[in-house]
């Protein structure tokens, strides 16, 4: 028998076929290289060890036990990760479709930065400002570069819906894609980021590129974005439940419009009434302190029947121009009677107004979600 190889095939080699397998586990592809070693490749090398090694000095039994213990310790491990990976695999490729199922119907609230692009048709982003500035956003593709900065200008508190058109800043259709935007907004102290959220029930789930969206709202909502969710069912009989994100792009309409008056200026259109005949009558003009603050008189041959409207400049009784601040006007026919003061128009923003939230109509007035009194898409 052989001892010339003795000095090479010693105790030594085990511990390095044992990490040769590792290496080999570890960059193992498709196709497997030939240098690599696996199972067999160790086993015959370890019998050419016990067919070579020296008679006068045999390998020592409990040193060659715990090198072939170490080793078949190592294939167990290198089995559980195999299958461990296996698992983990197929958790990640359902974990995102059984969760963002799991949302539906679920009160969620989360952060809000994404538009996507589908068959040229747009899903629209959302802001909310806790005071009045100029703002642009830019947005940007999958990639992290800019595709377009849209100027919003400046802009009340509230809360609004970002409309892009799905164009390039050279005005070129963007491909169909997810988008994500920054809100810029400078309020005098330079532009800094805003972050906005979103709370409201998940309608439904939208998926694009295989990536799944919640939608709330109209909006889409990434679930790893969701830092609250509450069962729907459990709040529903809590008006304060429902999200006033749920009116934006709606069309409303209601009995109690609410003139805002800012720098001076009254916001929106004319006044409006109703009258079943023409008639003359006086529309008193009433502040948040329901004192009366200016009144209009109508003469009979100015009016009509159906819709009215009559031209307030903001100036009080007192000759003066009316504060800045929330007013509301009621009208009185010459009869006695009080006549209807109906507005309808398409929900554009949520305006706060000293820590109250108020639907802004596309007429400039104001309502408060309690005195809707129709929704339509």
């Amino acid at each position: 028998m052989s001892t010339s190889s003795t000095s090479s095939v010693d105790s030594a080699i085990l511990q390095s076929l044992i990490s040769s397998y590792v290496s080999s586990e570890d960059t193992e592809t498709e196709t497997t290289s030939s240098s690599d070693l696996g199972m067999e490749d160790f086993l015959t090398l370890l019998v050419a060890q016990l067919e070579n090694q020296n008679p006068l000095d045999p390998t020592d039994t409990s040193q060659f036990t715990d090198q072939l213990a170490q080793f078949s310790q190592l294939e167990q491990l290198i089995n559980l990760n195999d299958k461990m990976d296996e698992t983990m695999e197929a958790v990640t490729d359902t974990e995102e479709e059984v969760d963002a199922s799991d949302y539906v119907g679920m009160q969620v609230t989360g952060t809000v930065d994404t538009m996507t692009v589908e068959d040229g048709s747009v899903s629209s982003g959302y802001y909310d400002l806790d005071e009045a500035a100029d703002v642009y956003v830019l947005v940007y593709d999958e990639d992290g570069s800019l595709v377009t900065t849209l100027n919003e200008g400046q802009v009340d508190a509230g809360s609004y819906l970002i409309s892009w058109d799905g164009t390039d800043a050279s005005g070129d259709a963007v491909d169909d894609a997810t988008y994500t935007y920054a809100v810029m907004a400078n309020s005098g102290s330079g532009y800094e980021e805003i972050t906005s959220t979103v709370t409201g029930t998940v309608d439904a789930v939208s998926y694009l590129n295989g990536k799944a969206y919640l939608v709330v709202s109209g909006l889409l909502l990434d679930p790893s974005s969701v830092t609250t969710v509450t069962d729907a069912n459990e709040t529903a009989s809590d008006s304060s439940s429902v999200s006033v994100l749920e009116y934006l792009g709606t069309t409303v309409s209601t009995y109690y419009p609410i003139v805002r008056v800012e720098d001076s200026t009254v916001s929106g259109d004319d006044l409006t009434f109703y009258l079943d005949a023409p008639e003359a009558v006086t529309i008193t003009i009433y502040d948040a302190n329901d004192e009366s603050v200016a009144t209009i008189e109508v003469d009979a041959d100015d009016t009509s029947a159906g819709d009215n409207s009559v031209h307030w400049d903001a100036l009080a009784d007192t000759g003066y121009t009316a504060d800045d601040g929330l007013y509301y006007y009621t009208v009185e026919t010459a009869s006695g009677d009080s006549a209807t003061t109906p507005t309808s128009g398409e929900v554009v923003a949520i305006q706060s107004v000293s820590g109250t939230q108020y639907l802004e109509l596309d007429n400039g007035r104001l309502v408060s979600v309690s005195n809707v009194t129709s929704i339509s898409e």
